[in-house]
């Protein structure tokens, strides 16, 4: 799309350079994701002894795995998890603006 030189030409080129480089970072993160554990941690007390479960959906219902009396470990994968998450969220929002204003400029310009 920008072969042509001037600035609009210039800002054209960084938006799809800026586009390229989201969709980098989003595969980055959905393939850390995938190697993360979906869900959330929970505790419960039982005679005074705290101990530990990962709670996720699957196939449309809650489960649950138990962890034991130390979760350390895969609290920090969860919290990592959701961060991630976010980041991503907002990836794929920036995503889509730059997708619509170049389909925008490609429509002015007849370009397909």
């Amino acid at each position: 799309m920008s072969t042509t030189k001037g600035p609009m030409w210039k800002r054209v080129k960084e938006l799809e350079d800026r586009l390229l480089q989201l969709e980098e970072r989003r595969k980055n993160i959905e393939a850390e994701l995938n190697a993360l554990p979906n869900g959330h941690l929970e505790s419960k007390i039982i005679n005074g002894n705290v101990y530990y479960y990962l709670r996720y959906w699957e196939e449309g219902k809650l489960k649950s795995r138990y962890l034991g009396r130390e979760a350390t470990k895969i609290k920090e994968q969860v919290e990592r998890a959701s961060e991630l998450k976010r980041e991503l969220s907002m990836l794929k929002e920036e995503e889509r603006r730059i997708r619509k204003v170049l389909d925008r400029i490609s429509l002015a310009l007849g370009i397909d």
